[in-house]
This record gives structure tokens, sequence and C-alpha cells, in this order.
């Protein structure tokens, strides 16, 4: 049971500096814009430190389709991405980021330049630019949430949802 004192503690928790996840999307193709960048599918995940995209994880395919299908129900329902799975904790998500550095992207918030989104007519994309660690610049990458895909010969999306990343944004924006 939630009492007006057990939210105090939670967002003293946050404020002390414990990250915690805000939004978990399944089934998001995503990547670098540019010439010869392809994207992949993968998980967005955004934390209070951070905007993850796994796109190489060790969660299991069963709970991955199980999730997809609830995402699916979700947003049919409100076009919301602000969604938080219970199957993806922090702890899959450290590991996940730690386990494959070249596939998976973790970007610390602070790094983050500009965020904004595109209404297309086949969907809703996210578009994040953010300074590179290593002080080359800024990448621009783009997310959108993936409604059904071709899985043979390469996996490729067929069809995008059209989903409302204005809260995600603010929600994001907040934490920065």
């Amino acid at each position: 049971m939630s009492s007006p004192f057990n939210n105090l503690l939670n967002h003293n928790r946050i404020m002390k500096g414990e990250e915690r996840i805000l939004s978990t999307l399944y089934s998001v193709w995503g990547g670098e814009q540019g010439f010869m960048k392809r994207g992949r599918e993968g998980i967005l995940v955004l934390t209070s430190k951070r905007v993850a995209f796994i796109s190489k994880t060790s969660m299991n395919v069963d709970v991955w389709r199980r999730e997809v299908d609830v995402q699916v129900k979700e947003l049919h329902r409100s076009k919301d991405p602000v969604r938080v799975s219970k199957a993806y904790t922090l702890d899959m998500l450290y590991r996940d980021i730690e386990s494959d550095k070249v596939k998976n992207l973790s970007i610390p918030l602070r790094n983050i330049v500009e965020m904004d989104y595109e209404e297309k007519r086949y969907g809703s994309i996210l578009k994040l630019v953010f300074k590179d660690d290593e002080g080359s610049g800024s990448r621009r990458y783009t997310f959108t949430v993936v409604k059904s895909w071709i899985r043979y010969p390469v996996a490729d999306p067929v069809e995008y949802e059209h989903v409302d990343w204005s809260r995600w944004i603010a929600l994001a924006k907040t934490y920065i």
C-alpha cells in the first residue's frame, strides 16, 4: 500500500542519486543517422540518469514476446510511450550494458543536447542528439516503436506505431 510518506521516501532516494527505470519500450527500431548506417531492434530504456538502447540482451525470448504483446495492447489504448515493465529490471540493464558495450548504447542524460520527435505518415520518430564521450562532436540517433516485422531474410520493420513522445521527452528533461 502506498502512502504519502512512502512516496516522500522514494522521492528522497531518487534525489540522493539512486537510479530507477522510468520507461521501458520493447521492439524499438533505433540507430545512428547517417550514410551506410543500419538500425537494429532493441529495448529503449529511460532511467533517472540515462537513456539506454539495448539491442543485445540476456532476456528470455518468451518474456520478450509477452512484454511486446502487453505493450502493443497498451499502445493501442493510449499512445503514451511512458510505461514501466516489471520484467526488465535495473540489474538486467546494468548486466546488458556491461556485457556488450559495442551493440548496446548508454547515453547519460547530461550528454543529451537535443530531444525531439517527428510525426511521419508511417509512424512517430524520437530524435536524440548527444555529445560523444570522446568529445568528437555530437551523434544523432532515431528511435521508432515497431508494430510488425518481416523476419526473413533479415529482420526489418514493416509497420511502425504512432505514439506521442512528448510526455517521454518531458519526463527525461525533468532529470537533466
